[in-house]
């Protein structure tokens, strides 16, 4: 080792110390540079590394120590060949750590102005990053730790709590830009606790957080509506209550932010529904749930305007078996049977419920006018909505149609009964009193078409004669049969419904009696 030892000039140090100056140059090519006593560096002096780095302050026990600074310059890593910036550090040090206060400098621009401990950020401390971000808080092992404030170049910030360089206990997070803020609990760098969060859109929730999502109870506000309970994965989940703008409110359960399940959806209008929500989807087999705000299941509506229905729905339709009650011009009419992306469609039975005496077309737009309180209902099909099959219809006063329907009318083969059940078995109300009087149509059975007789048919009148022959318009016309109560038969022929001619020589013993004719039809 080429060891050059220079003696220079001394000092005397009050407790009786001397310090001598000289120079000491190292195999490697360091070289000190300052105050020596009894051998060792110690007092003020100059250690210059050969990689260029410079420490000028005090030294004890060959170490750094007390107030000094050091200046380390750009280096080339041997393997990689990268530069690495250099920094200039002025402060405090103990036993060759940079300890107590001091500022250090980064070549890259950064800086800390603070305290140190074991060569690490400890205490109290500013840094400023390179990227514009700054730190003014507290430290410990070189990271965030204790209450600071950090500020991102962006104009966003965080006041509060840090343990281990992470959010972490109680702080305000203020994103920039408008985008929103917190101000709640932090558990390691996660909103994780009771927290309220401003996003954006300017919406609010307050509640309990994990892992930097709404997890637990709270409320969440925005502009279209309040939702008050409880979240799971950062979405609606579990029991709650939306309460909407435009005065809707939804009470009940909730799957990942959709009514799901069970639940009550008052309208604002004063209407609800009372059900299921409860929507699935089906793939390879499996049932999987599939929320989408839609009534599916069982439930029970109610309108505004009295009319309701309870049974089964669909993808927010009446769909499956239920009851629909409505009120029309006061009437009560009730359907219980099938329904069919929201029309009565299938079988089921509708019965009306008539409390005035005045004449109701019943159902609308059918022609069919009844009289007189009482019940009328239709048992058989429906599809979409109107009569559509095979069905029986029985008016209020208790004529009633037994056949085919199509779309509403009588369509196909049918028997219709004409007589009301009051005038059965009144022999004066079977026929109309007076001159030419004539007997009244008592039942027709056979075609009709868009709710006329039209096809092949028998009218049988009420003293139990009838004709029997083919229906044009709804009368009878052609040649046709007439029988009469005798079981005689004789044939004739018929001009929309009016016999014009016998065929053969006339019989007085079969003189026909004389007919109401097509007065009342069916």
């Amino acid at each position: 080792m080429n060891v050059v030892y220079d003696v220079g000039s001394w000092r005397l140090t009050q407790d009786g110390r001397i310090y001598r100056r000289g120079k000491q140059r190292f195999a490697n090519g360091d070289l000190y540079d300052g105050e020596w006593l009894e051998g060792v560096r110690e007092g003020r002096g100059t250690f210059t590394y050969v990689s260029g780095a410079v420490y000028q302050g005090e030294f004890a026990q060959n170490l750094f120590h007390g107030f000094g600074s050091l200046r380390v310059p750009d280096t080339q890593h041997p393997l990689t060949k990268a530069w690495v910036k250099g920094s200039s550090y002025e402060g405090s040090f103990a036993c060759g750590r940079k300890s107590g206060k001091g500022t250090l400098v980064h070549g890259d621009g950064s800086s800390y102005d603070g305290n140190f401990a074991d060569d690490v950020f400890s205490g109290h401390g500013v840094l400023c990053y390179a990227n514009g971000d700054r730190y003014d808080g507290d430290w410990k092992h070189g990271q965030w730790w204790g209450r600071g404030h950090l500020l991102y170049r962006d104009g966003g910030s965080y006041d509060g709590d840090f343990h281990a360089g992470q959010f972490h206990g109680c702080g305000r997070r203020t994103w920039p830009h408008r985008l929103g803020s917190y101000v709640g609990e932090y558990r390691m760098g996660r909103q994780h606790g009771t927290g309220v969060r401003v996003f954006a859109d300017g919406s609010q929730f307050d509640g309990a957080w994990l892992d930097d999502r709404q997890h637990g109870s709270g409320v969440w506000t925005t502009d279209d509506f309040v939702y008050i309970g409880d979240f799971e994965a950062g979405k609606p989940h579990g029991n709650g209550l939306f309460r909407y703008e435009n005065g809707d409110v939804y009470e009940g359960q909730v799957h990942s932010g959709f009514w799901y399940g069970r639940g009550k959806l008052c309208y604002k209008d004063g209407g609800y529904y009372d059900g299921d929500f409860a929507a699935v989807r089906v793939y390879r087999g499996v049932v999987n749930a599939a929320p989408n705000n839609k009534r599916h299941g069982k439930g029970r509506r109610v309108w505004s305007n009295g009319h309701s229905y309870d049974g089964e729905w669909s993808q927010d339709v009446m769909h499956g078996r239920g009851t629909l009650t409505s009120l029309v011009e006061g009437m009560k009419v009730e359907y219980v049977g099938a329904f069919s992306n929201g029309r009565q469609t299938g079988d089921g039975t509708i019965t009306l419920l008539k409390t005035t005496t005045g004449p109701l077309e019943f159902p609308l737009g059918s022609g069919n006018f009844h009289v007189g309180k009482g019940v009328s209902m239709y048992t058989g099909g429906f599809f979409n909505g109107a009569f559509h099959g095979q069905g029986t219809f029985i008016f209020t006063d208790g004529r009633r149609y037994i056949g085919a329907w199509r779309h509403g009318k009588r369509s196909g083969k049918g028997e219709a009964h004409m007589i009301p059940t009051a005038d059965c078995g009144d022999e004066r109300r079977l026929y109309i009193r007076g001159k030419d009087a004539l007997y009244r149509v008592a039942k027709y059975v056979g075609d009709f078409n868009d709710d006329v007789r039209e096809g092949h048919g028998t009218i049988f009148y009420s003293n139990g004669e009838s004709v029997e022959g083919q229906f044009v318009g709804g009368h009878v016309h052609g040649r046709a049969k007439y029988t009469f109560a005798t079981k005689k038969t004789r044939w004739g022929t018929w001009q929309h419904g009016t016999r014009v001619a016998w065929d053969g020589p006339s019989n007085q013993d079969d003189e026909p009696s004389k007919l109401f004719g097509e007065v009342v039809s069916a």
